[in-house]
């Protein structure tokens, strides 16, 4: 991947988070995961009586692979197929749901507004699993016990799936990726026995708590994936939602005991193995907190601004530097807080909506990026500086709406650590600007 590209992806994985997904460049389309709620209409998932008698299924072994996290930031969240070897024939392919291709038409612009198309598609699964080997990443396999009629279902789904008019969907990271689309494929096949078996569990976590789990190795864009999603990121999720993520899939798999057709009760998984042992960049299993060095970050920034500001009066030094500090401050918080209100607004990322942190970051802050330095030159038009005042005192005020709502008990966001970094330099910037503006002699 060129360095443009991936300059391209990580802003993405910032701005638009649904792009977070496992990424295995293996052609020059590239394979990720993918996802989106709009499904088309697919095959019935039942072959008949005389799919018991066919020699084709007879000779069918289905796996579940199961690709572990990478170096890119991209790769942090795992990858699944579908193998399916005719052991008849020795055909053997892995089929994916992660497709996609940078030079589509509008890529980018799809990227960020949630309408980016991705594909599914097969490959030959040696090569596959070299390409993985070399890059370090863990691959493990589970063999699925299923009759020879769901084999057949599943056989004919993937033909289906493969042709040009039903392999596109739109990509949606949390509800529709390479690794919802195995448990759909497979939850079908058994005509909903695999979701009545995991009905009722969870590992407690949120969309959140896994995002920040799995992204722990990118401090700086995790917490900035932190910023962008809102309160319906924090809900807590069943076992079936949590298998967006591919290593929670293979975790279900491996404990679900499915009621056949037959009214056994039994393992869904007949045996599982490693194919590739790795540990390089195996995930943790807790989210990093943030919430001590966000602390210490947003209070020491306040402290060196509120020492400058006590001298704005007395140094033009002062003024320049609390003038630089903040304008880089708002222009961060405000473009970062803008882009995410217009997606969570206007675009299909829905997860980004109903998020409190837009007010850590209001269009007020941009324009204070152009005139609070303007406000603290000596000899400031009024004007500047009344406007400098006023937007100050109201990003000032919004932050601690912000951070009033975190500690309500009714509060459905929990991103205390971004709140411990942005409040203390609000307030104390808002102070600071006050305080050097509020002379006469010093406004034309």
């Amino acid at each position: 991947m060129t360095p443009a590209r991936r300059l391209a992806v990580v802003t993405a994985c910032v701005l638009a988070w649904p792009m977070g997904a496992a990424h295995h460049s293996l052609t020059t389309t590239g394979v990720a995961e993918a996802q989106s709620p709009a499904r088309p209409a697919v095959p019935r998932m039942t072959a008949g009586v005389a799919a018991a008698a066919d020699p084709v299924t007879d000779s069918l072994l289905v796996t579940v692979l199961t690709m572990g996290p990478g170096d890119e930031l991209y790769e942090r969240f795992g990858h699944q197929s579908l193998r399916i070897r005719n052991l008849r024939t020795g055909v053997d392919s892995a089929y994916n749901w992660g497709m996609f291709d940078f030079d589509q038409p509008h890529f980018y612009q799809n990227f960020l507004t949630g309408n980016t198309l991705y594909w599914m598609q097969g490959y030959p699964t040696v090569p596959l699993l070299t390409a993985y080997r070399s890059q370090g990443r863990a691959v493990w396999e589970q063999e699925l016990d299923l009759t020879a009629q769901e084999k057949d279902s599943v056989l004919r789904f993937i033909q289906w799936n493969t042709t040009e008019a039903h392999k596109w969907y739109r990509y949606d990271y949390y509800r529709d990726n390479c690794a919802t689309r195995v448990r759909d494929l497979l939850d079908g096949v058994l005509h909903g026995a695999f979701h009545a078996a995991i009905a009722g569990q969870s590992h407690g976590v949120s969309f959140r708590s896994e995002t920040m789990r799995l992204s722990a190795a990118y401090p700086t864009t995790n917490l900035a994936m932190d910023f962008a999603l809102g309160a319906r990121a924090d809900s807590a999720l069943s076992a079936w939602d949590e298998m967006f993520v591919p290593m929670r899939l293979q975790e279900w798999l491996r404990v679900a005991q499915v009621r056949r057709a037959d009214g056994t009760v039994r393992p869904l998984v007949r045996n599982e193995r490693v194919v590739v042992d790795s540990a390089r960049f195996a995930d943790g299993p807790q989210p990093p907190s943030y919430t001590q060095p966000a602390l210490v970050m947003g209070f020491g920034l306040a402290l060196v601004i509120v020492l400058l500001g006590a001298r704005t009066y007395r140094s033009v030094a002062a003024r320049w530097s609390v003038g630089g500090v903040g304008a880089l401050f708002h222009l961060t918080a405000g473009a970062m807080g803008s882009i995410v209100a217009v997606l969570g607004t206007f675009t299909k990322h829905v997860y980004m909506a109903q998020n409190v942190n837009v007010l850590l970051g209001t269009p007020a802050s941009l324009a204070l990026a152009l005139l609070l330095p303007l406000s603290l030159a000596v000899g400031a038009p009024r004007r500047v500086v009344q406007a400098s005042r006023g937007l100050s005192a109201f990003t000032a005020g919004a932050a601690v709406i912000a951070l009033v709502a975190a500690l309500t008990p009714f509060s459905a966001q929990h991103d205390g650590a971004l709140l411990m970094l942005a409040v203390p330099p609000h307030l104390a910037l808002t102070w600071s600007v006050l305080r050097a503006t509020r002379f006469p002699r010093d406004v034309a």
